[in-house]
């Protein structure tokens, strides 16, 4: 943008607050954090998805892995066994063509009941066989559309004062949650309405929603957007917050110097505090606060 398009917007849009960088601080920002990023949380999130896989594989076919076994040698495995029962039916396949060539060259009763017994064994082989590749393609696409929601993921800063394990109660949820409107379209991931449409996010040119979009919008309330106001302390110093189990303020503390004689200086100082107006830890102190203050 040109100079006095950005000035422009900054204007529009009141007493927001806004980061300036050039070019390059930008570059060199997003590197910067890009490398936090993979140092700090994909190596969690990459253990915490191979333990989604390993529970998946054995709610579909009863199986753990061994306690060293590596969750990649596990899916080898059980795909070998797979492979194993495919190769198995086919050698009962030419055993009976086998038996069918005796009977037509002159068989007998019991090549006859052979013949029988060993369609019946292919059968319900087949059957099995057809089942248990039909379970692992499901869940492995299963698997595949959670990995993309935990990948999407990894970005995200919760607020500090939560427990962490509610934010962790609060991520799965909303990533079973987006799992079951998933789809795929043109081998990308969309989100489908009840109408069997891509949901599409009215931010971002009526693009369809991507999994990163849906999940900040789900956890909104809980996660750490990174803004303070300008001048603001640290709000882990000075503020005290309580939270309930679904992430939700449902109290902050923090003390209220004897310069703050009406409403209006309570919104003043409250700012002043880094608690932007708008949001629920301004809502929260405010109501706290301004009960037994005049207006001015």
């Amino acid at each position: 943008m040109k100079k006095d398009e950005v000035l422009k917007y900054v204007e529009s849009q009141g007493d927001a607050d806004f980061i300036i960088r050039t070019e390059t601080e930008e570059k060199t920002f997003l590197e910067n954090y890009g490398k936090k990023i993979e140092e700090e949380q994909i190596p969690s999130k990459i253990s915490e998805l191979h333990n989604r896989y390993d529970e998946d594989i054995f709610s579909v076919i009863g199986q753990r892995k061994n306690p060293t076994e590596k969750t990649y040698e596990f899916t080898k495995r059980v795909l070998g066994d797979l492979k194993t029962k495919a190769e198995k039916a086919e050698a009962l396949e030419k055993e009976m063509n086998s038996l069918r060539q005796q009977i037509k060259e002159g068989g007998n009763d019991k090549l006859l009941l052979d013949l029988e017994n060993m369609k019946k064994a292919y059968q319900e082989l087949e059957e099995n066989k057809t089942s248990e590749i039909t379970r692992v393609k499901t869940d492995f696409e299963k698997y595949k559309i959670q990995n993309e929601l935990l990948s999407a993921s990894s970005g995200l800063s919760f607020k500090k004062g939560i427990p962490e394990a509610a934010t962790k109660a609060l991520l799965n949820q909303a990533i079973n949650e987006l799992s079951q409107i998933a789809a795929r379209q043109d081998d990308k991931l969309v989100f489908i309405n009840k109408d069997g449409a891509p949901l599409r996010n009215a931010h971002n040119a009526l693009n369809p929603y991507t999994a990163e979009e849906l999940l900040k919008e789900r956890l909104k309330d809980v996660l750490d957007t990174g803004k303070k106001a300008e001048g603001g302390p640290d709000l882990d110093k000075e503020i005290v917050k309580e939270y309930d189990k679904s992430g939700k303020i449902i109290k902050i503390a923090l003390v209220i110097p004897d310069s703050v004689k009406s409403k209006v200086d309570l919104s003043e100082y409250l700012v002043k505090s880094g608690l932007l107006r708008g949001t629920q830890e301004y809502h929260e102190a405010y109501k706290e606060y301004s009960k037994a203050l005049p207006f001015a």
